[in-house]
């Protein structure tokens, strides 16, 4: 690890918190997905989440991000309630926070530019010159100097994932979340892409949220490391924490060692039955 890197994680898990999440609760339907989740992280951080199938760190980010409700408990960014704020205020608030989703989601109809041009289009009154401008400085940030004029469909996906950083970095938010930013990408362009992170966070000062299954992304670019299971936090921790921790629960999901699931007499019954689960049974 290099000497800036350390200095970074030392300074900024002193920060303040900038996402407080309380006492959260998650459903699809009658299926709990989420049990109580607390967890806190600080200005200019990176926190990766992390966790098997089904552990419910996906759901955890749409909540962070607004796309979901929770069924109970609190979640805070930049010291506002996201669920409980009026519209415009709402509003005025996921206008500081960015959102890479694993996918890239850019529109296949629009170009590059015209993608990463789309919030300022939105929320913001520019002109077309300024904006213009705006989405070639971000294009230069992540690399695709150049690009812009490109369609979606003739970028690599290394620069597909780039292209929506750019998108999601163009209002120059206060918070970036990733979905999964190595899924599908060869070791390479992967670690490219943790280099843009980290930059990214040296060169703006954002917080950043990190969804991903890739160990070794996460001890690169992690200051602390979440690691969900079963819908609830197993531990919250440094890097070096976690990977010496001694749970065998977390060992196996660093090294890839599957669990086999243990299932009671009376559950495996209910389940061949299709009677509905009882609280005791709820399951991810």
């Amino acid at each position: 690890m290099s000497t800036a890197i350390a200095r970074h994680r030392q300074a900024h898990t002193a920060g303040e918190p900038v996402i407080e999440v309380s006492g959260l609760h998650a459903h699809y339907g009658q299926r709990q997905i989420l049990f109580g989740v607390d967890l806190i992280v600080k200005r200019g951080e990176i926190l990766v989440i992390m966790g098997g199938s089904g552990s419910g760190k996906s759901t955890l980010l749409r909540h962070l991000v607004g796309l979901e409700q929770p069924t109970a408990g609190t979640i805070k960014l930049l010291g506002q309630d996201l669920h409980d704020l009026p519209p415009l205020e709402a509003m005025a608030l996921r206008r500081q926070m960015g959102v890479a989703f694993q996918g890239g989601a850019l529109f296949s109809s629009l170009s590059v530019a015209e993608n990463i041009k789309l919030p300022l289009r939105e929320h913001v009154r520019l002109d077309e010159k300024t904006m213009d401008i705006m989405a070639r400085l971000k294009l230069e940030v992540v690399n695709l100097a150049g690009f812009g004029d490109l369609m979606p469909s003739e970028l690599s996906g290394g620069m597909l994932k780039r292209a929506a950083v750019a998108r999601a970095i163009v209002m120059d938010p206060k918070l970036v979340f990733f979905d999964e930013p190595s899924a599908g990408l060869d070791p390479v362009v992967s670690s490219a892409l943790d280099n843009l992170i980290l930059r990214l966070r040296e060169a703006m000062g954002i917080t950043i949220v990190v969804v991903t299954h890739e160990v070794e992304s996460a001890f690169k670019i992690a200051d602390r490391i979440a690691i969900l299971d079963q819908g609830r936090v197993l531990a919250v921790d440094s890097v070096k924490a976690i990977r010496s921790s001694r749970n065998q629960r977390i060992q196996n999901l660093l090294n890839r060692v599957a669990e086999e699931e243990q299932i009671e007499p009376a559950e495996y019954l209910r389940r061949l039955t299709g009677t509905p689960a009882t609280p005791d049974h709820a399951s991810i």
